[in-house]
């Protein structure tokens, strides 16, 4: 079954492309979308100052923030001097920069010593996020792709092959940091986009086939998977004082494959649970008992994934994060606490608490209906995006407000998913609010060429 293909109204006039600024555009400028930005923007600051207040270090987070917003304004501001196509015409060399940005990053980047990650370059004191960069320029190069209507209507895996590579060379290479997050990302703005252009229901159908059935993998990998115990594990439980009887079942064990279900399982599950095997717990957790997904993941992802389904099971490592901050987020109730008054956040209870985890502090502070406001405005302004999407009469344009939109609407779902624990931990920043330079430049340059489509809706050539 083949898509529908898209038709797109006739202009009402022309304009050359490269043309200069012309002051009747701002007459098409939406100062209401401006206006949700800044608002949000404002906001988050408020929130920054109010989050970090706790630290011992003098951060000024919250003053680094508004030098990224003027930035980002600064920025969004000469996007909108030059049209959107004349940009488009850039799509594949700045889409090709970025992913070298990304190879860079892998041998000259930096990153937190405890995650052993590698995602920011370091220009003079301030940090970079190539991959933050990556998001639109993907988005950038896949619009500009599907401006051809050559490629539109019924889109088969020939006309997919070249923005899948768009995709899945920045998808590698960002899991290698890794950052497992922003990588899903990249497939989540893909869908809507290849979706927009006419794929096919029978490719449709294959791929959400797929992505159930890698889920359902998942899922089948940590809860019934094949584990196997390490000899070197069960020589230091040898070594540990721990009950005879216990080293002789894991030794019996050793080298052999088994299923959590299995009496085995439960055996050792009921030795590992008494206190007085605690030095043979040390011994043989994270270390013997490995699920061959760990061949895929780095450990700290797994302890995501297993706390996401308990994070009572490690709630002083893995589960800290999540379980505080729904602590935070319920505490506030319906009005809140009040500005600068979390005692989560104050007492240093809830870690990233500027970054991927300050709308819980706001929640904290500003109680249900303060998280209501918020997730409203952000609400208006996909809004307001996608009736941009829907009332351009340029292909191009129609197609990359379409990928900065999702953007937006990706990861505030998946920022207060993660908060409130109905999703693993994945370093996902809310847009335009959780602190962050590149992130927050990044979003207002997303913001000034959704902008830029507006002005230039009616505009073809």
């Amino acid at each position: 079954m083949r898509g529908a293909r898209l038709h797109f109204p006739a202009p009402t006039f022309t304009c050359p492309p490269n043309a200069m600024f012309d002051r009747r555009l701002l007459s098409n400028f939406d100062w209401v979308l401006f206006l949700l930005v800044l608002v949000i923007a404002l906001i988050g600051v408020s929130a920054i100052y109010s989050a970090s207040a706790g630290y011992t270090e003098a951060a000024n987070y919250w003053l680094r923030q508004l030098y990224w917003l003027a930035a980002g304004l600064g920025v969004g501001f000469f996007v909108l001097l030059v049209d959107f196509r004349s940009i488009g015409r850039w799509a594949y060399p700045l889409h090709a920069v970025a992913i070298l940005s990304l190879v860079l990053v892998m041998f000259y980047g930096t990153g937190s010593d405890s995650a052993q990650v590698n995602r920011w370059f370091m220009v003079g004191s301030v940090a970079v996020q190539p991959s933050e960069f990556v998001k639109f320029t993907t988005v950038l190069a896949i619009a500009y792709y599907f401006r051809d209507s050559r490629r539109i209507g019924s889109v088969g895996w020939r006309v997919l092959l070249l923005p899948v590579a768009m995709v899945a060379l920045p998808f590698a290479l960002i899991v290698q940091q890794p950052d497992l997050g922003t990588a899903i990302m990249l497939v989540l703005i893909f869908v809507p986009m290849v979706v927009l252009a006419g794929l096919r229901t029978r490719i449709m159908l294959v791929m959400a086939g797929g992505g159930l059935v890698a889920i359902g993998l998942l899922i089948v990998a940590f809860r019934f998977g094949v584990y196997q115990l390490d000899e070197q594990a069960v020589l230091t439980a040898r070594r540990s004082g721990a009950d005879p009887a216990a080293v002789q079942l894991v030794s019996a064990a050793r080298g052999e494959r088994f299923y959590l279900q299995t009496a085995l399982h439960a055996r050792l599950t009921e030795i590992l649970d008494k206190p007085s095997e605690a030095p043979l717990v040390e011994a043989i957790e994270g270390n013997a008992f490995k699920p061959y997904i760990s061949y895929l993941l780095r450990p700290y992802q797994q302890k995501r994934l297993v706390t996401f389904i308990n994070p009572d099971r490690d709630p002083l490592g893995a589960g800290y994060h999540v379980i505080q901050s729904k602590v935070a987020i319920g505490s506030g109730r319906f009005l809140g606490k009040g500005f600068l008054g979390s005692t989560q956040g104050s007492l240093n209870f809830l870690p990233a608490r500027h970054t991927d985890f300050l709308f819980s502090i706001f929640a904290e502070e500003w109680g249900f209906l303060g998280a209501f406001t918020l997730l409203l405005l952000y609400t208006l302004l996909i809004v307001r995006g996608m009736t941009i999407v829907l009332q351009t009469q340029d292909r191009f344009g129609a197609f990359l407000a379409l990928g900065i939109v999702s953007i937006l609407i990706m990861q505030v779902l998946t920022n207060v998913a993660m908060a409130v624990g109905l999703l693993p931990v994945v370093g996902v920043p809310l847009p335009l609010f959780s602190y962050g330079g590149s992130s927050m430049v990044s979003v207002m340059l997303g913001v000034a060429l959704i902008l830029n489509i507006r002005m230039r809706r009616f505009l073809w050539v």
